[in-house]
C-alpha cells in the first residue's frame, strides 16, 4: 500500500531550522508545493521581511507564492506539531541544534539534515543522546543540496536549477522506507541510499571546495583579483590536485563498500553536462548558458564555509574514516593541515574525528554494523533498563 501523502489534499507540517539561502529555498519549494511551512532562525533581522510579506514569491524554474505559517525565534514553537525538521544551518551547527530539540521532539518526527556533510547523522544522534532526549524519532540526512538559485530579495527566490542526482539515507539505515514516504513528495528526484556512509562519503562540497580554496589561496586574497571559481580557479595542476583527493576518497568508499560516483560522474549526473576532461566540464559549467556555476560567487577569503565548514564537517570526517579502514588519506590530509595553517584553526581539533561520530575504536565492521543498527545505547541508560527489568518480570508473573 501507498503510504505517501499528497501534501496538497493532507498538507504535512514541516519546520525549517536556518534563515539562510537554504533554508529560504526549502521554504520556497516545499511551501508552494503545499506544506504548512514553519521557518526559524535564532537572528531575528533574517526574519522581519519574510514575517511582514507571509512567506516567499518564487520564480525562475516555477513562478508562485509560498506562504509561511510560522515565522519565529522560537525553537519550541517553530517545532511543536512539526512532523518533519528540516535542519539548514550548516554542518557546524549540527551539535547545537540537536542539543537545543532534545527535549522538544515527539515520537513520529523526522529530522532532515539539508546537508548532512560526513557523519551529520552520527553528530544528531549522538547529541540526542547525551542530552538524555527519549522520543523516538527518524533521523535522516541529504547528501547535496537539491538546487542551484539567486537570493534577489529576502521574501523572493529564484529557483534556476534542480539537481538530478541526489540521495537520502537514515540512521539506522533500516528506517529509509518510513523516511522516504514522507519526503519522496517534495524530493522526488531524490534515491534511497543504502546508509549514511554512501551520503556522507559522497560529500562533494568537501571535494569541490578545498582544494580551490587552498591552492588560490593568494590570487583569492589578492584585491579586487576576482575569479570565476570552477572555469578559472580549476588550472590543469588544480585540476590534479583535486582528482587526487577525490581518488582517495573514493578509496576510502570502496573500504566500507560503499559506491559512490567519482568527481567528474557526480557533476554528469547531477547537472547533465560532461566534456572530454574534467576541466572542459568546470568550464561548461560556468559558461553555458544552463550552466549551474555561472552565477557561484568567488569567497574573499578563507574564512568562508568552503573552508570553515567543509574541512572539519567533510575532509576531517572521511580522513577519519580512512585510518579506521586503514587507508591512506595523505592528500586529503595535507589539504586540511594546509587549511589549518592558513586559517590559524585546529580543524581536527574542532571537526569531525571518529570520536565526535561516536566510533572511536571502531573497525569498519563496527562502523558498518552501527550505520545500519545505529548507535549503540549509552551505558547508564542500559544499566537502568536492566535494574528495572526484574521489577517489572516479578508483577509480570504475578500478574498471570
Amino acid at each position: 500500500m501507498n503510504t505517501t501523502k499528497d501534501p496538497m489534499r493532507d498538507p504535512t507540517t514541516c519546520a525549517v531550522i536556518g534563515a539562510g539561502l537554504g533554508g529560504v529555498a526549502i521554504c520556497a519549494h516545499m511551501g508552494r508545493l503545499g506544506y504548512r511551512m514553519r521557518l526559524h532562525d535564532l537572528n531575528g533581522a533574517r526574519l522581519t521581511a519574510l514575517r511582514t510579506r507571509g512567506g516567499i514569491d518564487v520564480e525562475g524554474l516555477v513562478q508562485g507564492f509560498a506562504p509561511l505559517e510560522r515565522v519565529t525565534t522560537g525553537l519550541a514553537e517553530a517545532v511543536d506539531g512539526a512532523e518533519v525538521i528540516i535542519v539548514c544551518t550548516g554542518s557546524t551547527y549540527h551539535a547545537e541544534v540537536a542539543r537545543a530539540l532534545a527535549k522538544l521532539l515527539r515520537d513520529g518526527q523526522t529530522i532532515l539534515l539539508i546537508q548532512g556533510g560526513t557523519g551529520g547523522s552520527l553528530v544528531v544522534r549522538r547529541e540526542l543522546q547525551a542530552a538524555g532526549a527519549t522520543a523516538q524519532v527518524d533521523v535522516a540526512e541529504m547528501d547535496n543540496y537539491p538546487f542551484s538559485l539567486g537570493w534577489p530579495e529576502p521574501s523572493r527566490m529564484r529557483m534556476t536549477i534542480v539537481k538530478r542526482f541526489l540521495q537520502i539515507a537514515a540512521l539506522p539505515a533500516g528506517r529509509i522506507g518510513a523516511v522516504m514516504a514522507r519526503l519522496r513528495p517534495a524530493f522526488p528526484q531524490a534515491v534511497a541510499a543504502p546508509n549514511i556512509l554512501s551520503t556522507g562519503l559522497n560529500n562533494m562540497n568537501a571535494m569541490l571546495h578545498v582544494a580551490n580554496m587552498v591552492a588560490n589561496v593568494g590570487r583569492l586574497e589578492s584585491t579586487g583579483s576576482g575569479y570565476r571559481f570552477y572555469a578559472e580557479g580549476y588550472t590543469p595542476s588544480i585540476v590534479r590536485l583535486l582528482e587526487a583527493a577525490d581518488a582517495e576518497r573514493l578509496a576510502v568508499a570502496k573500504a566500507y563498500g560503499v559506491n559512490v560516483p567519482g568527481v567528474h560522474d557526480w557533476l554528469t549526473r547531477t547537472y547533465g553536462f560532461r566534456e572530454p576532461s574534467l576541466r572542459e566540464t568546470f568550464h561548461r559549467l560556468t559558461h553555458d548558458a544552463a550552466g549551474p556555476y555561472q552565477w557561484t560567487p568567488t569567497p574573499k577569503s578563507m574564512e568562508h564555509k568552503y573552508i570553515v565548514e567543509d574541512v572539519p564537517c567533510g575532509l576531517v570526517a572521511i580522513a577519519a574514516l580512512g585510518g579506521a579502514a586503514r587507508v591512506p588519506t595523505p592528500v586529503i590530509s595535507g589539504l586540511i593541515a594546509l587549511a589549518a595553517a592558513l586559517t590559524r584553526r585546529d580543524f581536527v581539533g574542532e571537526g569531525r574525528t571518529l570520536d565526535r561520530l561516536g566510533l572511536a575504536g571502531c573497525a569498519v565492521k563496527d562502523v558498518l554494523t552501527i550505520v545500519r543498527d545505529g548507535l549503540p545505547e549509552p551505558k547508564a541508560r542500559r544499566r537502568r533498563r536492566a535494574t528495572a527489568r526484574p521489577a517489572g518480570r516479578r508483577a509480570s508473573r504475578r500478574g498471570r
